[in-house]
């Protein structure tokens, strides 16, 4: 565990200068940026990003989307962090942990202390079992309170892994 927070602490600290304020100016109408944890949870905001095309034009919105796992590379990590500053909406997909994956930590350590007051959203697509468990209340708790912290509004929304077809594309 100690290993883990050093190496979320390093990554963090080597963006104090990689990472500038973000431009408060976009070519884009809806800027969305989301990390997932696998396919299943990938395919949970399809239809969101389908939504939002359909009300803004295809021209006009801009998908970003990260494997979680990804964000170990520091390239991929860095454009990822890069994306969340001037996102308008920022989309987590993952399933209820007591931890979630390391990535996603060390992504959020990132972004969020240099994100301006930019209105915008986050949206947490949980997958979790009926009946919630602890688990699940943990997992909403901790992105609310990065919604809070980010002054973003918060859109918590739970998926039923079990229940679900087989992932689809088109992000």
């Amino acid at each position: 565990m100690e290993f883990h927070l050093r190496k979320r602490m390093n990554a963090t600290e080597l963006f104090s200068e990689e990472v500038t304020v973000a431009p408060t100016e976009s070519e884009y109408a809806l800027n969305i940026v989301g990390v997932y944890q696998d396919p299943m949870t990938q395919s949970w905001g399809v239809p969101m990003c389908r939504l939002a095309t359909q009300l803004a034009g295809e021209d006009r919105i801009r998908n970003t989307w990260f494997d979680v796992h990804s964000l170990n590379d520091i390239g991929i990590l860095l454009e990822a962090v890069r994306a969340a500053l001037v996102a308008d909406v920022i989309v987590v997909s993952v399933y209820a942990a007591d931890e979630l994956p390391l990535g996603l930590y060390v992504w959020i350590d990132a972004w969020l202390p240099r994100r301006t007051s930019r209105e915008g959203a986050l949206t947490a697509l949980i997958g979790a079992d009926e009946p919630r468990d602890l688990r699940s209340f943990r997992t909403r708790d901790y992105l609310q309170a990065v919604a809070h912290k980010a002054r973003l509004d918060f859109i918590p929304l739970f998926e039923n892994p079990l229940h679900q077809e087989s992932p689809s594309s088109g992000m």
